[in-house]
This record gives C-alpha cells, sequence and structure tokens, in this order.
C-alpha cells in the first residue's frame, strides 16, 4: 500500500513538472525590441472634455497601465497649434509612439510626417494621414468608429420609426473626420433613397461647447416652429443630442430623437424619456483607447500592423433597455445586453499577457 501511494506521489510531481514545463512554454517571450524597455507614449486630442472624450482617455490610461506604459495626455483644448506643439513635444521628447484623436490632417500633417519619419509609430483615431508608405513604414493606422456604419444604423433607425416620411431638424459637424463620414450616408443613401425625408433646419454649432449651444439653437427653432411640425430631431453626436433632449423635454414635446455615441449620461436620459430619445449608434470609446495601445505595443515590437481598422457599432436601442423603476443601466450593463459591447480582444497578443505579468 505505502508502494502504490509513493508511485502515485512520484506519478503526481512528474505530471505536474510537465504541466509546468508546458506552460512555460506556452507562454510567449515578450518581443526583444520591447522586452525590458520603459516604454512611454503620448496622447494628443483636440479636445478631452465630454463623457465620450473621457472614456476614450480612461481606456487608453487603463490598458497603457496594465503593461507598464507611462502615458502622457494632451488635451488641446480644440486648439489645433498646440496639438501640433503636443505632437513636435512628444518627437523632442522621444515618446516610443504618438496616439492622436481627431484634429485637422492638414494642421497636423507635417509634425505627422516627421514623427513617422523618426520611426514613431503615430496611431490615429477619428482622422487618417496621406503620408507614403516608404514613409510611414507600417507604423501608421487610421482607427474611427466605423463612422459610415453608425451612420447608416442610426439614421435607419430614424427612417424605420417614421416609416418613411418625417420633417427633421439635422444635425452635422462640418469638417470633423467621423461626423463628415456620418453625414456622408445622411446626404449620399438616406435623403436619396427615401425621399419622403425632409431637412427643415440644420444646426451646426461646432465642437466647443456643443451641449449648451445646442439646446440654444433647438429652443430657438422649436419655438418659432407650428405644432406637429417636427416629426424628428437627428443628432451627429451625443453632446449635441443632449442638448437637443433637454430642449425638447423643456418644450413639454414629444419629439422622437436619434443620435450616434452613447455615455452613463445618455443612458439615464433615454431611461427618463423613451419616447423622446429613441436610439443611438455606439462603439464604447474605452475600447478605442485599449486598441492604441495594443496597436502601438505591436508597432514597436516589429509586428505587421493594418493602415486602416474600424470598430464594430451596435445600436443601443431604448426598447432594448429595462424601465427606469426596474433598474437604471449603465454602460457596463450594456455587454449583458449586446454581444461584443464590453470588451474586444482585437491585436491582443499572447506575449502581450507575459508583458503584463512581468509589470505587476
Amino acid at each position: 500500500m505505502k508502494k502504490l501511494a509513493s508511485k502515485s506521489l512520484v506519478l503526481f510531481l512528474v505530471i505536474s513538472f510537465l504541466m509546468g514545463a508546458s506552460l512555460m512554454v506556452m507562454a510567449q517571450e515578450v518581443p526583444e525590441a520591447i522586452a525590458g524597455k520603459d516604454l512611454k507614449m503620448a496622447l494628443v486630442k483636440e479636445w478631452g472634455t465630454g463623457t465620450h472624450m473621457m472614456m476614450h482617455i480612461n481606456g487608453a490610461k487603463a490598458e497603457a497601465e496594465k503593461y507598464g506604459i507611462e502615458l502622457s495626455v494632451i488635451d488641446a483644448n480644440n486648439d489645433l497649434l498646440e496639438m501640433t506643439n503636443g505632437i513636435e513635444n512628444a518627437i523632442s521628447n522621444e515618446m516610443d509612439a504618438i496616439l492622436i484623436s481627431h484634429g485637422k490632417a492638414d494642421a497636423l500633417y507635417d509634425s505627422v510626417e516627421k514623427a513617422l519619419a523618426a520611426g514613431i509609430p503615430v496611431i490615429v483615431f477619428d482622422n487618417d494621414f496621406d503620408v507614403p508608405r516608404e514613409i510611414h513604414q507600417g507604423k501608421l493606422v487610421s482607427i474611427d468608429q466605423y463612422d459610415l456604419m453608425m451612420g447608416l444604423i442610426s439614421q435607419m433607425s430614424l427612417v424605420e420609426e417614421m416609416d418613411g416620411e418625417a420633417n427633421v431638424v439635422y444635425n452635422r459637424v462640418a469638417n470633423v473626420p467621423p461626423t463628415d463620414k456620418r453625414h456622408r450616408i445622411w446626404e449620399g443613401a438616406i435623403l436619396p433613397t427615401y425621399t419622403g425625408i425632409e431637412v427643415m433646419a440644420t444646426i451646426d454649432q461646432g465642437t466647443d461647447n456643443p451641449m449648451g449651444d445646442a439646446q440654444t439653437a433647438l429652443e430657438t427653432i422649436l419655438t418659432t416652429s407650428d405644432e406637429g411640425e417636427i416629426d424628428a430631431v437627428y443628432a451627429v453626436w451625443d453632446e449635441y443630442a443632449k442638448g437637443f433632449y433637454n430642449a425638447i423635454v423643456d418644450s413639454g414635446k414629444e419629439i422622437p430623437l436619434y443620435s450616434v455615441d452613447i455615455s452613463n449620461q445618455d443612458l439615464a436620459m433615454m431611461q427618463d424619456h423613451p419616447e423622446i430619445w429613441r436610439s443611438s449608434a455606439a462603439v464604447n470609446p474605452a475600447i478605442v483607447g485599449e486598441v492604441q495601445i495594443r496597436l502601438a505595443l505591436k508597432a514597436l515590437a516589429g509586428e505587421d500592423i493594418p493602415r486602416y481598422y474600424s470598430l464594430d457599432p451596435v445600436l443601443v436601442h431604448v426598447d432594448d433597455l429595462p424601465s427606469k423603476e426596474e433598474k437604471r443601466v449603465t454602460m457596463a450593463d450594456l455587454s449583458d445586453i449586446y454581444d461584443g459591447w464590453g470588451s474586444s480582444d482585437a491585436f491582443i497578443e499572447d506575449w502581450m499577457y507575459t508583458l503584463e505579468e512581468s509589470v505587476k
């Protein structure tokens, strides 16, 4: 009996050793190009206000911290010169990678080209730079939220609920790449296809104080329009949608609102007045920041990265949400309602787990 127990113990130890050895083999080594290095990255944003932008920043910060990356965030506060200075400073400070959010391509092009020529990967969100491949050498990525699709599914939500006929107060934000893409769907596909949709007014107040300016602009239209003249309101960005929502609620009217992007505040408003804010197409903005960090890591490791990448949006519809009496929904709850909302494994490599463990 003792001999049997002894043999079992030996067998257990052998199996444990082999399993441990297998796990060591399976754990991929961190690529030599970044192994043991203190990585520094800069996130340069055209603006950092609003819940969507803060969630993007927080997503990038959390992912950077996971891998021991020092991330500096530069909020240019809608000043393109400040954005340019932020990129130039990142180059001078020898940042390992530069992440960019928004901005204008013509204003930033020279600085972006300079960074790429210096071998610094540039991972761009909601913009694009036509830099020749011989300069960027495969280290330039443009990420978006699949804005063409977000425009389509949000605008089709309006079309479907209006049965293809409506007088619409329409919102666009010109010369901002993501909102321009969403507008192309409206102008080039929705209006020519669904001829019963009429635009009775267009609101564009830029990107500075959009919520307050949107509310004031729609209030003016609501007070000067006849009862029942406006059938629906469309917001190309949720910061505008919040302003429109406040104007509609304050007016006492029941006008359906459709939009793009989502936040905890948006969800609360939708649940408070489901008859008003009907739907919003969205991507989890935290995931955008996470993916930017991963792509930068892959570029620094010498791995291939795509020139373009689009995340998959969902249509958050108020009819899919519980009533506010049943449960107050937050962004964290959306993963229980929509597949793929809460997380993404895009561009995660096995060696990243090793890197994560090494910095704990």
